[in-house]
């Protein structure tokens, strides 16, 4: 029974890897101590152990879910935790399958397992975990070395890559510890050794290789808004008119600025109800040569549907419909109308924008648009070669005062590593930050304040080796790597000890 609790604490440990801790090593300890715990495991073992691991990885890290459903959900402690733990045991089942199937189809000697077996599967697992019912990309292990050197594997490999880079070397700690506590110095832990030692490099080589190039002409300076509206009296029409009056206000002062970002739904109400409001907006703008971009619901009045849009006035143009909603947040998955019904989520009835996507056009640059959720989704965000940056608008005020916004900050400067390009990240109550393309967060909003962010973002071009080759490359080398080590299993002398 105590291997079970130390597999819960290795996974409760791992939380401390993210935002906001950022105790990066966590990354590496957490990993290693969950491959030295199932070692040796029969698979059933083996399997409750990860879903040990996973208790305590999604029971702490992703608890923000519990105040989602408890503050707006309209349900009662015993259901909010009742849903929240269920969510938590689906996600646990990841990390329990991936023990699994390694003792069940992998047997063998354990630097195999620990090289081969563990970082694939747990890399193929997150890619599954990361798009499987919509997906829920959340908590990935890269995550754990976004302001670390290591994270530029991120340019070339995306998140998913930067999670195998860390499990590996998670694997090499393990292999490296025992070897010395059974004070075996030979070849085997030199050559442990030397190939982390050429994983660290190549990370901090790449952490210094640029594959964009900024764009002439001064930096661009932007004014980011956080209306902080307090998400209870948000979609009440009454209120419609003071969280107007509210933007309004704290954009007058910065009217000059190029550009001005409101978050997402900033006005609660759809544009043909708010037309004298848009064109005084649009017009208001365009006499001081600066560009808005804001978020609003947009009606479909061709089929009574509606999207989670934003609009670009002044000297912009285009518009964004969301495309990837949040389940039961956003729509009602699977028929499940009564649980919606249940839940009683104001506006969470929206439809997915269009594919096919046009970037806005501000002050005559192309510039991608994602909204909320979206940002988790390096395969999503992977189109956008032909901006010269990115805007998301988000409303995290539906996670609190808990981890969830800092995580939601940690992934959006994922996001700019990945691509090599700058991002807006406007929220209604923060965390609303400006992040250069090399994932750095240059300027940051205190949360849960009516305040105005100001600073500037230089806009690139060209592209990073992950836009070129997307996640099929990662795809292939991880089962390249899982035949490999089926391969091994029928090989009887390997030239490595097995544990």
């Amino acid at each position: 029974m105590l291997k079970f609790l130390y597999s819960f604490i290795a996974g409760a440990l791992l939380v401390l890897g993210f935002s906001p801790f950022n105790l990066w090593i966590f990354g590496l300890i957490s990993a290693a101590a969950f491959l030295g715990l199932i070692q040796n495991r029969t698979p059933r073992h083996a399997f409750l152990m990860g879903l040990c691991f996973g208790l305590g990885l999604f029971g702490f890290g992703a608890s923000w879910i519990f105040v989602s459903i408890d503050t707006y959900g309209n349900t009662n402690i015993v259901v909010s935790s009742l849903i929240t733990f269920l969510f938590v045991l689906i996600l646990s089942l990841f990390p329990a399958f991936q023990a699994w199937i390694s003792k069940r189809f992998f047997k063998g000697p354990f630097c195999i397992e620990a090289l081969l077996v563990f970082p694939s599967l747990w890399t193929l697992l997150e890619l599954i975990r990361g798009s499987l019912f919509t997906g829920f990309p959340w908590l990935l292990l890269g995550y754990t070395q976004t302001f670390t050197f290591l994270s530029g594997y991120a340019k070339c490999f995306s998140v998913f890559g930067l999670s195998w880079v860390v499990a590996f070397l998670a694997g090499l700690l393990v292999l490296i510890l025992q070897a010395i506590r059974q004070k075996k110095y030979d070849l085997r832990l030199l050559a442990s050794l030397i190939l982390a030692g050429l994983i660290l490099m190549g990370g901090a080589v790449l952490h210094h290789q640029k594959f964009v190039k900024s764009l002439p002409g001064p930096a661009l300076k932007v004014a980011l808004v956080q209306g902080n509206i307090p998400q209870i009296i948000k979609w009440s029409p009454e209120a419609l008119q003071d969280i107007t009056l509210i933007y309004s206000k704290l954009t007058g002062p910065i009217l000059d600025t190029p550009l001005i970002v409101w978050p997402e739904n900033a006005i609660p109400d759809f544009p043909e109800n708010i037309i004298s409001f848009i064109d005084t907006l649009d017009n208001t703008t365009a006499q001081f040569k600066s560009a808005i971009v804001f978020g609003l619901p947009i009606d479909n009045p061709n089929n009574h549907t509606y999207y989670n849009g934003a609009l670009a006035l002044g000297d912009a143009n285009g518009m964004y419909l969301k495309q990837h909603l949040v389940p039961f947040g956003e729509y009602v998955p699977w028929g499940l109308q009564s649980f919606y019904n249940f839940m009683n989520i104001p506006m969470s009835n929206f439809t997915a924008g269009p594919s096919e996507v046009i970037p806005m056009q501000i002050h005559g640059l192309p510039v991608s648009v994602f909204i909320c959720y979206e940002s988790a989704y390096p395969m999503e965000i992977r189109h956008v070669a032909h901006s010269a940056y990115i805007i998301t608008l988000s409303d995290d005020s539906w996670f609190g005062r808990s981890l969830g916004p800092y995580q939601h900050q940690e992934i959006a400067a994922m996001r700019a590593i990945e691509t090599g390009r700058p991002i807006l990240r406007d929220t209604n109550s923060g965390i609303t930050s400006i992040i250069n393309s090399q994932g750095q967060i240059t300027a940051i909003a205190p949360m849960f304040v009516a305040t105005v962010l100001k600073g500037d973002i230089t806009p690139v071009t060209g592209t990073t080796p992950w836009l070129n080759w997307g996640i099929l490359p990662v795809i292939i080398f991880n089962f390249i790597l899982l035949l490999l080590a089926l391969a091994f299993r029928w090989i009887k002398k390997t030239g490595c000890a097995e544990k």
